[in-house]
């Protein structure tokens, strides 16, 4: 059973969609909107299952008794095309991190691409990410030309 604390239930209030992950053996639940570290999402060679695996206990258990030979499980880098939608109402949006609101693209009910990780080519579970927490977790991994259009919209104001 996941106990919020009241900082973390003020952050989800007003959020309309949750990101939730669930742990395959333990059941445990992991809502990351509220920036908790993600769940492993693994391959396993001997049972040729997937899972989602939490790292306190279920991970050991897997490797140590199951004997399974888990893999991390690959995800591709999607291009820019893929749409992520708000998380609030159609012109709202808010950081998974830091719960910073931030503006979606018109009325259109998406998010502005700035904040979209896959924009700068990052893979993360994280969908909707504000400028600074993106700076602050993800800047190394730019590109080049990625991180010049970083400096360039933190230098206009952008959020």
């Amino acid at each position: 059973m996941t106990i919020l604390t009241r900082e973390e239930w003020g952050k989800i209030r007003e959020i309309k969609e949750l990101d939730l992950q669930t742990c395959s053996f333990c059941g445990k639940l992991n809502i990351l909107n509220l920036g908790w570290r993600a769940f492993g999402k693994f391959n396993c060679n001997n049972c040729e299952k997937k899972h989602v695996l939490c790292w306190e206990l279920c991970y050991k258990y897997c490797l140590n008794i199951l004997g399974c030979e888990l893999r991390k499980e690959r995800e591709e880098i999607a291009t820019g095309n893929t749409v992520i939608t708000v998380n609030q109402e159609y012109y709202r949006a808010s950081c998974y991190l830091c719960s910073k609101e931030l503006q979606g693209a018109g009325k259109h009910g998406v998010v502005k691409n700035r904040n979209n990780p896959v924009f700068w080519g990052v893979k993360s579970v994280y969908k909707i990410l504000c400028l600074g927490c993106l700076g602050k977790r993800y800047y190394f991994r730019l590109l080049d030309g990625k991180k010049r259009t970083f400096r360039k919209y933190l230098k206009r104001g952008y959020e």
